[in-house]
């Protein structure tokens, strides 16, 4: 992991030229507006990650395919967009790409593509590397459907099922996923092993967990820093069939009793005497916590983590690079989190769009983009390669990229990386066993019910302040009437864009 830590280290200074803010998730200090955009200069220019074609000669040169086209960047969000041109621009030298970075305050684009349009400006051609509510958009009429590009192309059969069936709406499909991430745990693998306990087995279940952590604590460590902000994403891992606060994919409705199953458990946790480093805030006499009292004078998130502390805490791959950046004091690596079946891990998906301003002399080239930044094998192994040992450099940023297809060729460079451990294989390898753990990118108004309605009050149930049981038929009542609402609306409103989209074209 050191080895890993270094490359990283040495790359994350090139953040600066295309990111604004910090890890995934990450809260910016930034007083920025979505209205405000910089344009970047009119095309990239000469390759700032050094020499990645040394097999140029193997490349296949697109020469007949021409344009201009531009492609949205946001700031708020790591991205390796500059990688990806850089490659694109080797096989395909008759298109030029215009980078449009614009500045926003979370990490989707529905700021700035509002401000875009209610000013009358046309959006980027291409946007990449996006966060937002696919149904926004498209009810929006932001989004060029896809459908007729993929027929017939058998490296796009090559996208596991899930990736694929999520960004389907209607007749058409929207968005192809560019990069994959997933909750994971990062573990104090020193401490762990100088306590003499056994490092977790990737398919570990909720019960091993528990033994896990309440093993690695006594009166100088704690098991694990912080379960009450995880919430959201874990009832998908305690129970098949459900996802965030309770999701059910299949039948578009929330069923609250995994939620419970979660609140139950972290009740169980939480009394455990300070397994749980966070519970041990809540108890404060002559204004000192017994976290203080316990830890020391530490603070910030993950504080008694960071200081060595405690074995594990819970984070993502997005967040990799920041806590690489940390310069812990000790070994770690990253774990898949815990199972209720073997490989049911949280898969998050960001994707790549084109939009309904591109101009029709450059759809041809503005799909071959949006392909070989997705799915297409060339894009993927050029891209890879950016991140091998032989090409990266110190200005190049390295987000953690997992490809979002199975061909066997990327998959196979994928696993040579430096930075792909065992437990990031493991991930990969159960895209198709695991549960999209982003519906608020896919399902009409998720975001607008998951917390208000069914979020806060399993929060405020794990903080004592109500009896969850007590209200979680309630909850779940008004969580699918509203959900059911969107639904309805989106539908329409998607009926409508497809037959006018179909006239158009």
């Amino acid at each position: 992991m050191k080895r890993v830590i270094a490359l990283i280290l040495a790359c994350s200074m090139a953040v600066l030229a295309l990111s604004g803010c910090g890890a995934k998730n990450q809260d910016t200090t930034k007083d920025t507006s979505a209205a405000q955009t910089e344009t970047a200069p009119d095309s990239i220019g000469e390759p700032s990650g050094g020499d990645n074609t040394d097999d140029a000669a193997e490349l296949t040169v697109h020469e007949e395919i021409s344009g201009t086209i531009s492609v949205g960047i946001n700031s708020y969000r790591n991205s390796d967009f500059e990688a990806v041109c850089e490659a694109f621009r080797a096989q395909y030298p008759n298109v030029t790409v215009n980078p449009v970075l614009f500045e926003s305050k979370s990490d989707d684009a529905t700021e700035y593509l509002t401000s875009q349009s209610m000013a009358g400006k046309p959006l980027p051609d291409i946007m990449y590397d996006d966060a937002g509510s696919l149904p926004t958009y498209i009810q929006n009429g932001w989004m060029y459907p896809l459908t007729a590009f993929v027929e017939g192309d058998e490296e796009y059969a090559g996208i596991p099922e899930e990736l694929r069936e999520r960004f389907v709406y209607g007749d058409n499909i929207y968005a192809l996923g560019q990069t994959i991430t997933s909750n994971v745990l990062i573990v104090n693998t020193e401490l762990v092993e100088e306590m003499n306990i056994d490092l977790p087995e990737y398919d570990w279940n909720w019960d091993d967990f528990t033994d896990f952590i309440k093993a690695c604590t006594n009166s100088e460590y704690s098991g694990v820093e912080d379960l009450s902000t995880q919430y959201n994403w874990i009832p998908g891992t305690m129970t098949e069939g459900r996802t965030i606060i309770g999701y059910d994919y299949e039948n578009d409705t929330f069923d609250v009793e995994s939620v419970r199953k979660f609140v139950n458990y972290y009740s169980e946790i939480s009394r455990l005497g300070g397994v749980e480093a966070t519970s041990l805030k809540q108890n404060a006499s002559s204004g000192e916590s017994d976290y203080v009292r316990k830890f020391g004078d530490v603070s910030g998130s993950n504080a008694a983590f960071i200081a060595g502390k405690v074995a594990c805490a819970f984070t993502g791959t997005w967040a990799y690079a920041s806590w690489a950046q940390e310069e812990l004091a000790f070994d770690w690596d990253l774990y898949p989190v815990p199972q209720c079946v073997p490989g049911r891990v949280p898969v998050h998906v960001d994707y790549c769009w084109m939009t309904t301003s591109v101009a029709e002399e450059n759809v041809e080239a503005a799909w071959a983009f949006l392909r070989f930044a997705t799915y297409s094998k060339e894009g993927n192994l050029a891209r890879l390669t950016t991140y091998d040992e032989d090409h990266i450099t110190s200005d190049m940023y390295n987000t953690y990229y997992i490809p979002c297809t199975a061909d066997e060729e990327v998959v196979e460079k994928f696993k040579s990386l430096p930075y792909v451990t065992d437990a990031i294989i493991y991930i990969y390898d159960n895209i198709d066993n695991g549960y999209l753990g982003d519906p608020e990118k896919t399902i009409p108004g998720f975001e607008a019910v998951e917390y208000p309605i069914i979020g806060k009050i399993t929060y405020e149930s794990i903080c004592g302040q109500y009896d969850f049981t007590s209200r979680m038929n309630d909850a779940q009542t008004k969580a699918n009437q509203e959900i059911q609402g969107y639904r309805e609306v989106f539908e329409a409103a998607l009926a409508k864009f497809e037959a006018d989209f179909a006239a158009a074209h």
